[in-house]
């Protein structure tokens, strides 16, 4: 029998992890037919989570089927994700969440390369999910699609978290256990602290960016979105390419000389209360376990948030690429992508390579800092506030100060160049608060390690 899926409120869904699926699957628990069929009827309910779904789902479940039953298929064959709309998957056009691409997309070949690896493990692709148009924006609001809101609080209507909108939603409703989104300031991790999932932002540069549509080729990272860690560990292991064949297993770090630095400042100001209460309880818990927590100044970390804030490197960059078509058809974008995408004009090629250079000093900084008090990860709030309601992005004159308030504690992590992921933290039934662990880069095997352990510990206190 196919695990049911509660949809009612985010706490409550029973939403089995890919690890758990492809167990089922693989012991014929249940048909990959009848999987993909129950989670093709969830996708359709789905109000503008997806930009499309699918053609020959239900076709590809059947062919796992049979497959399975010669014992001719693999581990994690026929477990369904989905994947953002700015990845190529062959014999499909990639939109990136926008109309004006429709004018001049063109049907790909072949797939990006982490999608392919994807497909190659077997993995079904239920359909592309909705995104900020461009990846453009953390609030994950989007005009060209239906309305798509967090799965918390839905009678007031809030935001879902951007730019991975449709792919933390999908995973939250109980769709399909992962997805597949990108990170260039936050856009797996502020969707996911939205929705109560978990979201990862890998290393930049570790995981290939080839035929994914690009909005900052010197900060976007392709990352996983899922139901828990193990799933988002899954996922990376595929699209690092370093898949074998068989089911990797992902071992605790422990919690034995762990010491969680809160980095005191900005990151830590002007939180909600819901926000701050979730946080400081999540702390607790960590410390009875046995983890030390410290809280100290890290100026770099202020640094990173005041570059971002005031000298992205991102606008320079979404202007090149896109000045030309803004000019020709810009009442076709979302008008405050536009609007965004717009001030990059501005930006001289030589102050972009100031912006960069200053960039790199912050990443040398933050790497001769990180350690020097034996910690072995930082912890913060992955977001400052609750979802905002979508109600307050109605005024053009505010629109600006809540994306950026949304976005504004993980752009740090892509401005020092770290890995970083988001867990829930919340109690059940309460707003949704996400606690993020971020490590400098190339340490990504051992942020996942430590993530599994503090999962383990918030979620024996989560009752």
């Amino acid at each position: 029998m196919v695990p049911k899926h509660k949809t009612t409120t985010m706490q409550n869904i029973d939403n089995p992890g890919i690890r758990q699926l492809a167990a089922g699957l693989a012991a014929r628990e249940f048909r990959c037919a009848d999987l993909v069929e129950e989670r093709l009827g969830l996708a359709l309910d789905a109000q503008g989570v997806f930009t499309s779904l699918t053609d020959g789902a239900m076709d590809a479940a059947r062919a796992v089927d049979k497959r399975r039953a010669t014992g001719k298929a693999g581990p994690l064959e026929g477990v369904p994700v989905t994947l953002k709309d700015l990845y190529n998957v062959r014999g499909e056009m990639t939109l990136a969440g926008s109309n004006v691409l429709r004018y001049d997309a063109q049907v790909q070949s072949t797939d990006a390369e982490v999608v392919g690896y994807l497909r190659d493990a077997g993995l079904l692709f239920l359909g592309r999910t909705n995104m900020s148009e461009f990846a453009f924006s953390g609030m994950g609001l989007n005009p060209h699609y239906a309305p798509l809101y967090s799965v918390w609080d839905r009678e007031t209507g809030r935001l879902p978290g951007g730019s991975s909108s449709g792919s933390a939603v999908s995973v939250a409703l109980g769709i399909v256990p992962g997805s597949l989104g990108s990170d260039t300031a936050g856009s797996c991790r502020i969707p996911a602290a939205f929705n109560g999932i978990v979201g990862v932002k890998p290393s930049y540069g570790r995981l290939s960016l080839k035929g994914v549509y690009p909005l900052s080729p010197t900060s976007d990272a392709p990352g996983p979105l899922a139901v828990d860690v193990d799933s988002c560990f899954l996922l990376d292991r595929l699209m690092d390419g370093r898949w074998q064949g068989e089911i990797p297993v992902l071992e605790q770090a422990g919690t034995e000389g762990v010491r969680l630095r809160v980095p005191e400042g900005v990151v830590m100001s002007e939180l909600d209360r819901e926000v701050s209460e979730a946080f400081a309880a999540a702390l607790r818990r960590l410390e009875n376990a046995g983890i030390t927590v410290e809280s100290s100044p890290m100026p770099v970390v202020d640094d990173c948030v005041r570059m971002f804030l005031e000298r992205s490197v991102v606008g320079f960059e979404a202007w090149r690429d896109h000045g030309e078509r803004l000019d020709s058809r810009g009442n076709e974008y979302d008008p405050y992508v536009r609007q965004r995408m717009s001030q990059g004009r501005h930006v001289s090629a030589e102050e972009q390579e100031s912006r960069y250079r200053d960039k790199a000093e912050l990443i040398r900084r933050f790497n001769e800092d990180f350690g020097a008090g034996g910690e072995t990860a930082l912890v913060y709030p992955t977001v400052c506030c609750i979802p905002p309601a979508v109600s307050e992005t109605f005024d053009p004159e505010r629109i600006g100060k809540v994306n950026l308030r949304c976005l504004r504690n993980t752009a740090a992590v892509n401005y020092f160049d770290g890995c970083s992921i988001s867990l829930p933290c919340h109690p059940g039934g309460t707003a949704p608060v996400g606690l993020m662990l971020s490590m400098p880069h190339g340490h990504d095997a051992e942020l996942y390690r430590l993530a599994a352990t503090v999962e383990a510990i918030l979620d024996a206190g989560s009752g």
